[in-house]
């Protein structure tokens, strides 16, 4: 990276804690784990000269100390001492360099298992418009192998192993609604599995979130697409999807009867202000009120019209201050408890001021999610992912919104401002000791 007219270069002994600081080195030629950070303590200095760190860039605007003067005076500076003991083999570094390659190993570890997921992701959704297009036309087999579609994801929750919510890069189709019906069962299982349904209920779950929205295969495309208010009757038209949905799936003679349930249900509010029925909390099921939630969410994040759309920090923090009365608050809790304060999807600014990509959680440790570091230094192709707790004493400063990304840090992240998603499953005997 060239030197900005912000950054000036001063030498290793003018370092004292308060300095933000950017390494000359690229991430691969040095122990440390961040290529920018602001120096805390004595001990990070001396690890830098350990390291044989020479010169430094020191941005002074994110700094809260001025560097110290030089000793010698301009044009006579020595050269610096040779350290005691070689860089390579200062305990210290040798220690920092073996963290960093741990690290490093499980970088190469969670890549290999996102590109799995991924692998399976696509798989699915190229399955899933087929599936939808049969069971409307009233194919038995259709239903069936919904069912073993969803029997396999519901699978990965139960089984025993750590599942991990991971985001999905896609790029914008016309087949928007699919990649909906697959995003909101992937958070309903999670959310299911996190409040102990029994396996039965999560395959019903599973299949009812699927297929919620089917019955909007019989309302005009303009209507569903139209990002201008909709008008009375078009609501009016939009609200009939419930109904239709029970229709189309009642065409299959064994479909479950909880699962149609979500269908019908989906749309309503503990409140009561919900439709197509207004019924109350007592009265709407459980599944169909894990399925509100999770439709609540995917839509805020995915918003049709994307001036609307909130990056799912916002999407959480609005459904628990402004629509608590519609949802089932015990569910809401434990689903914000699954996903974390900072969801997969969001992008943040860390207390040294990299930006990061939340890119998966594992729900039942969800303070820990994994993030993937902006560098430019470094391909993207090997962009580092690191876990919350290796940021040490580092924080996440704010979340932001995609609006507000530099173009560079969306293609970085192959980041489309969308929160899609789906589960992986790291069974005990595949983790890495």
């Amino acid at each position: 990276m060239a030197t900005t007219e912000s950054e000036k270069r001063i030498k290793i002994d003018q370092l004292r804690p308060g300095i933000f600081i950017r390494l000359q080195a690229s991430w691969f030629e040095h122990p440390f784990l961040f290529n920018s950070l602001k120096i805390k303590n004595l001990g990070q200095i001396e690890a830098l000269k350990k390291a044989g760190i020479t010169e430094v860039f020191y941005i002074p605007q994110k700094s809260d100390s001025l560097p110290l003067p030089l000793n010698e005076p301009p044009g006579k500076a020595s050269p610096p001492p040779k350290p005691a003991t070689p860089p390579q083999e200062d305990p210290v570094v040798k220690l920092l360099w073996q963290i960093k390659k741990d690290r490093m190993e499980k970088l190469k570890e969670n890549q290999e298992n996102l590109r799995k997921c991924t692998k399976d992701y696509n798989a699915t959704v190229k399955d899933i418009p087929d599936i939808m297009e049969k069971i409307i036309g009233g194919s038995q087999e259709a239903v069936s192998n919904a069912r073993t579609l969803i029997a396999k994801m519901a699978g990965k929750f139960i089984n025993k192993g750590d599942s991990f919510v991971h985001l999905m890069a896609i790029k914008e189709t016309e087949e928007s609604i699919y990649y909906h019906s697959l995003n909101a069962s992937v958070l309903a299982l999670m959310l299911g599995a996190k409040a102990g349904f029994s396996p039965s209920e999560m395959r019903d779950l599973g299949l009812g979130v699927l297929l919620h929205d089917i019955g909007k295969s019989r309302i005009d495309n303009k209507v569903l697409k139209k990002v201008e208010p909709l008008s009375k009757a078009e609501q009016n038209l939009i609200r009939l999807h419930p109904q239709y949905g029970v229709e189309i799936v009642a065409k299959s003679n064994d479909f479950p009867k909880n699962a149609a349930m979500i269908i019908l249900q989906h749309h309503e509010q503990c409140d009561g202000s919900g439709y197509p029925q207004h019924r109350t909390r007592e009265k709407i099921s459980k599944l169909a009120r894990v399925a509100n939630i999770v439709n609540v969410y995917d839509n805020l994040c995915n918003n049709i019209d994307p001036a609307k759309a909130m990056n799912p920090y916002q999407a959480l923090s609005y459904m628990y201050s402004r629509c608590k009365k519609g949802l089932d608050l015990e569910l809401l809790t434990l689903f914000i408890r699954s996903l974390g304060v900072y969801p997969p999807g969001t992008v943040v600014m860390l207390s040294n001021g990299i930006i990061a990509l939340i890119v998966s959680v594992n729900p039942q440790n969800p303070m820990k999610p994994s993030l993937m570091l902006y560098d430019p230094d470094i391909p993207k192709n090997e962009a580092v992912a690191v876990e919350m707790e290796d940021l040490m004493d580092l924080t996440v400063e704010k979340s932001l919104r995609f609006e507000d990304l530099p173009a560079e840090v969306c293609d970085y992240f192959n980041y489309s401002g969308k929160a899609n998603y789906f589960v992986e499953q790291v069974k005990e005997g595949d983790k890495s000791a």
